[in-house]
């Protein structure tokens, strides 16, 4: 009968596991969003899984996951985007994913300011997970509307590794599964530190 009882707690505890990044994926994704269309005071921020770098110049908002399932975080992201009212929705040319499972560009609406989303997602087992980079252009990017063929996007940003210390990025992925953090003090959540409660 106790065992009964304990199997609906052990079945969901994977998807509590799961649930956190896909959060703060989530709550972060919304705040570059705001930071960028908004004008929102969003700064740098260090989550337990997901960090926000600001960018100058560019002006740019940049999410980055560490940890979660990279479907699940592009989902999130999804999400995040599908709550503006720009409208975003993928650029008509594709890009050359290279060493990342897939990357892609979301454009808002024609006919208003030039917003766009450029989510790199990576392939299972590798870090960072995904980075999604919010910005603003003068002019509309005319591959948003037109298909250019498969385009390739200069390094920008390192490639996707399987070390847990972002400072040490090697240049090149591995296919090694990404190591368990070490045991350590639970830090203030990303979402907390967004004024955010547990639901958005």
């Amino acid at each position: 009968m106790r065992a009964f009882l304990l199997a609906p707690v052990l079945l969901a505890l994977p998807a509590a596991v799961h649930a956190e990044p896909v959060q703060e994926a989530r709550s972060a994704t919304g705040a570059c969003l705001s930071a960028i269309i908004d004008n929102a005071p969003v700064e740098d921020i260090d989550g337990d899984d997901v960090t926000i770098r600001r960018g100058a110049d560019p002006v740019s908002c940049t999410v980055r996951v560490m940890a979660g399932e990279p479907v699940l975080i592009r989902d999130a992201v999804m999400v995040a985007l599908k709550r503006r009212d720009e409208v975003f929705s993928p650029a008509k040319t594709r890009w050359e994913p290279g060493q990342w499972a897939s990357r892609e560009t979301f454009c808002n609406i024609p006919g208003r300011r030039a917003f766009a989303a450029f989510l790199s997602t990576a392939k299972p087992g590798l870090q960072p997970v995904a980075t999604v980079t919010v910005f603003e252009t003068k002019e509309r990017d005319p591959r948003c509307d037109r298909d250019a063929g498969v385009q390739t996007i200069a390094a920008a940003e390192p490639p996707p590794t399987a070390l847990a210390a972002e400072e040490r990025t090697a240049p090149e992925p591995t296919l090694l599964p990404v190591a368990p953090k070490p045991e350590k003090a639970k830090k203030k959540g990303l979402r907390e530190r967004l004024g955010l409660g547990k639901k958005d």
